[in-house]
């Protein structure tokens, strides 16, 4: 899939080749930063309404296996079926920005029903 654009409102770490989870990324950086509070980082998460990736939840903390010689592996490449799924939290998790607690409890609050 070709890379789009990059434009000031795409997060600059996030690399070539990755969809695109800016606006999660920010809010969870604006969180570790201290200018959010648990309470209104979960609200926006929330209110982003994003379902649960098709595959589960669960499939997105399924560690990927090594990449063939030659080829870098970047944990914060997102692949294009997370974009507008939950993936886009899981992202922030990668990306160093929220604890596994954390994750976990936004997780519970968006998806109660979805397995753990």
């Amino acid at each position: 899939m070709p890379e789009p654009p990059r434009g000031p409102e795409r997060d600059a770490r996030i690399p070539p080749g990755s969809a695109d989870y800016s606006a999660a990324l920010a809010d969870a950086t604006l969180y570790k930063q201290g200018a959010l509070s648990f309470a209104e980082l979960q609200a926006r998460v929330l209110a982003r309404g994003l379902p649960p990736h098709p595959l589960g939840d669960a499939y997105l903390m399924v560690s990927p296996p090594p990449p063939p010689p030659g080829v870098i592996f970047s944990p914060l490449v997102m692949p294009y079926d997370w974009a507008r799924t939950w993936g886009e939290i899981a992202m922030t998790l990668f990306a160093g920005d929220l604890t596994r607690e954390e994750y976990e409890r936004l997780h519970a609050a968006a998806h109660p029903d979805c397995p753990r």
